[in-house]
């Protein structure tokens, strides 16, 4: 069991140089490996066997082949025994004799499920590897050695002029393209998350949109006697993921006559599938509304030259405010988010140091855009 999550370690590791912010790490990482989990579970048969089971009788040959074809072409139960009583009104929970008006609820989708979560990962993955190409390991080259608590040999006075020299002089107002790109891929991870809520939706037949919903309104209606239940005392997960359906399976008889077999199949793997959608349901909303938060405060930030100062003074003690409002003056937003990203890759001390000598750079040279 341990062994089919070690591929997973590295995702774990925490990169040398941060180049990114927590919430977009929650997307490539945090629910990249979420998916990959649940991916394991849906095709692992080490704990729930195989992923269907028809029920025939002795005149079937070969079951197997059954099962295979249920499978691939898909299961249904009843509308009309969704409700009611279980072995009065219905054998089970959506399985029972049909007539002409009942309305069968067709269920194509299992088979497909490892796919798809398997194409969420790559696509909430995507922003990141996007992002990693056109940040290129600037900023490792620049916070290089520099991150170590100890104040090293690495922070010379020609390392120093070094990196005061590309952040106030030579790549001046050159960091606007570097800092618009990160905001545009926090822009993809916001849209990659809303349109994986409608493209499960799609996959799940309208039933994903408001299933997380359903399934805690579920667990807060009262219970109340047999005969007054309704479609709303359903069990979504069970509406939804049923785990006994019912398919058609047609052969011919002896004669050549067409015969139609009605056979009960036992489906093991909903129940790891309604825990897995439930989650991911919550999940992604969550997550959507703290992506617009961050493409939100990213806009702010771009455009508060004091709200850019402030994040500075988060990164610092003892340093006077004047002394980074009028490093933020004179930088670009880009430069500003270099140097941001600067403070969380280096030592405190040797950040300092650099603020100091920035804002002493900056007030003797005159200010050019």
């Amino acid at each position: 069991m341990i062994d089919l999550f070690m591929p997973f370690r590295s995702f774990l590791k925490f990169e040398n140089v941060c180049t990114d912010n927590n919430i977009f790490r929650m997307h490539y990482k945090l629910t990249v490996i979420v998916l990959l989990v649940f991916t394991l579970l849906v095709t692992s048969k080490q704990f729930f066997g195989e992923p269907i089971h028809c029920m025939g009788d002795n005149k079937d040959i070969d079951k197997d082949a059954i099962n295979s074809y249920c499978w691939i072409y898909g299961t249904y139960t009843l509308k009309s025994k969704l409700v009611g009583v279980e072995g009065k009104n219905m054998a089970y929970l959506g399985v029972g004799p049909s007539n002409i008006i009942d309305e069968p609820i067709k269920h194509t989708y299992y088979q497909w499920v490892c796919f798809v979560l398997l194409g969420q990962a790559a696509m909430f993955y995507a922003p990141r590897y996007l992002w990693k190409m056109w940040e290129g390991g600037r900023l490792k080259a620049l916070a290089s050695d520099l991150a170590s608590p100890i104040v090293t040999k690495d922070w010379t006075e020609y390392r120093r002029g070094e990196l005061i020299a590309y952040l106030s002089y030579t790549n001046l107002y050159t960091h606007n393209m570097y800092a618009l790109r990160y905001a545009f891929c926090e822009i993809l991870n916001l849209l990659n998350v809303v349109g994986q809520i409608f493209l499960l939706d799609l996959f799940l037949g309208g039933a994903f949109r408001n299933y997380g919903a359903a399934v805690a309104a579920f667990t807060h209606i009262p219970k109340v006697p047999s005969n007054f239940k309704d479609f709303s005392s359903v069990n979504p997960m069970d509406q939804f993921f049923p785990k006994l359906t019912k398919c058609w399976f047609r052969s011919y008889g002896p004669s050549g006559t067409l015969q139609l077999k009605d056979r009960l199949c036992v489906l093991p793997l909903n129940i790891v599938n309604e825990k897995i959608f439930v989650i991911l349901w919550f999940w992604l909303i969550f997550l959507t509304l703290l992506s617009a938060a961050a493409v939100l405060f990213r806009i702010l930030v771009f455009t508060l030259p004091a709200l850019r100062t402030s994040m500075i003074m988060g990164q610092l003690r003892y340093v006077k405010r004047r002394v980074v409002a009028k490093i933020v003056k004179n930088f670009g937003f880009g430069d500003w988010f270099i140097l941001y990203l600067l403070g969380k890759n280096m030592n405190p001390i040797i950040y300092k140091d650099l603020i100091l000598e920035l804002s002493k750079e900056v007030g003797n040279k005159p200010v050019t855009v």
